[in-house]
């Protein structure tokens, strides 16, 4: 039997193949990556080889190979060995787009993969992970990785890698981005919103905004996370509806507010999302909003450990189902924390909560604003509210509405703190009368 121009079968290894075949009785030649250069061959086999002409089915395929990129046969090859043949012969530098229209086998994109990345560790992939998914991962991590702020293009060079890539984008991670020209005044990085926006069937997501290298690009805070970053990435990751888990890593250390709304993170997202940033990105975050996340007890607990000594202003948890549990160890929380601001409306907070409440109106000395509506309380919490609101000076807005409290007390209580208001608003004047005295006596 002449094996001289055999082709092994994609999912056959070279190992299985000697197993069943003696190799002092066939030929085996180089043929792809199916390369046997590490098996013993004798001398006159190897001259037998180079001089046996080749078949004209294998040079019809080879003309196949050779002019695929104007004629991209594949699924019009019948045999199960002509396509094999052309899978170990094909140009794996072909144009993307050619090749994701015709082409889905697990080897040729695992080919391709260790082609394009041979430095790299090949990645684990698991049964329900196709070669094809893991290429175009990289391509489109390599290609947000080494854009520069100053091409980014979002109906031209991003459009065209959403094109061939989005459909196969399961898991994404960005390990760093270009910085910022230092001609420009901010440090802002190109855009996320648009290409999250469009990536479908996005599940994993890991993220850092710090700077690999920078060269003459270097300014001071190219390597920090800005204002305007923020709000692309929020408003691309609300888009994210299949999202399972999302990592921010470190390197926003000047951080001061951060927004996730309507992104259904969950408990599980919530725990690797402040678990990847740690302390280190929330020494100076002040305001947080995580509306609509799908937010349980369990995500609440986490919250209120990881937040303990995070100097928020601003916490809102809105139409998260955290219920009075939850809402207990928020409580907990903020009496360590110079918070001003708080928004628990529609989190399911029942009457239980009545007492721990009670305890925050009266010891806390920096809240605001505090919203609960939309929450069943129950006029016996209006009673109790009643009596220890006037222990609380500080307090200027509590939105108690559809929480069963009966119009009149809620306007009681809307008159108390408009008195609070006032308070404040006269001792701040005739502390400015104080201070211009003062500045009058040093002249």
């Amino acid at each position: 039997m002449d094996f001289t121009y055999c082709e092994f079968p994609s999912t056959v290894s070279i190992d299985t193949f000697k197993a069943y075949f003696n190799l002092t009785d066939v030929k085996l030649p180089k043929v792809g990556d199916k390369s046997v250069d590490t098996i013993h061959i004798p001398s006159e086999d190897q001259e037998d080889q180079t001089n046996q002409a080749k078949s004209l089915r294998h040079l019809v395929l080879d003309a196949i190979v050779e002019n695929w990129s104007e004629l991209p046969l594949y699924r019009q090859l019948g045999r199960r060995e002509d396509r094999n043949y052309l899978l170990s012969h094909l140009d794996t530098q072909l144009p993307l787009q050619l090749l994701s229209a015709h082409i889905r086998e697990d080897f040729f994109w695992q080919r391709c993969y260790g082609h394009r990345w041979r430095s790299a560790p090949l990645q684990a992939r698991g049964r329900e992970r196709p070669w094809i998914n893991i290429y175009m991962e990289g391509h489109v991590q390599e290609f947000i990785e080494n854009m520069p702020t100053g091409d980014y293009e979002q109906d031209g060079n991003v459009q065209v890698v959403l094109d061939i890539c989005a459909a196969y984008i399961n898991q994404l991670e960005i390990s760093f981005l270009q910085p910022a020209p230092p001609t420009t005044d901010a440090n802002d990085h190109i855009p996320l919103d648009y290409l999250l926006s469009n990536l479908p069937d996005l599940r994993q997501l890991r993220l850092s905004y710090s700077t690999k290298t920078v060269g003459c690009n270097y300014q001071m805070g190219c390597n920090q996370l800005t204002v305007r970053d923020i709000l692309h990435l929020t408003k691309g990751l609300s888009q994210c509806h299949e999202l399972r888990k999302f990592c921010l890593d470190k390197g926003c250390h000047h951080l001061t507010e951060m927004s996730l709304l309507h992104c259904a993170v969950g408990d599980a997202g919530i725990r690797c999302f402040l678990e990847t940033c740690g302390k280190e990105s929330f020494g100076t975050l002040t305001v947080l909003d995580l509306t609509n996340n799908k937010i349980t007890e369990e995500g609440a607990y986490i919250l209120s450990r990881t937040l303990r000594h995070v100097p928020l202003e601003k916490l809102v948890l809105r139409l998260n189902p955290i219920q009075s549990d939850g809402a207990a160890a928020i409580f907990n929380t903020l009496q360590v924390m110079p918070i001003k601001e708080l928004d628990l409306g529609t989190c399911g907070i029942t009457e239980t909560i009545t007492k721990l409440f009670m305890m925050l109106i009266c010891q806390h000395t920096s809240l605001l604003e505090i919203d609960l509506s939309n929450n069943s309380l129950g006029e016996d919490f209006g009673k109790h509210l009643m009596k220890i609101i006037s222990c609380n000076k500080v307090l200027e807005r509590l939105d108690l509405r559809n929480t069963g409290l009966s119009l009149d007390m809620r306007r009681k209580f809307q008159d108390f703190l408009l008195k609070n208001v006032d308070r404040k608003k006269h001792e701040a004047l005739k502390q400015k009368q104080r201070d211009k005295f003062k500045a009058m006596m040093q002249l």
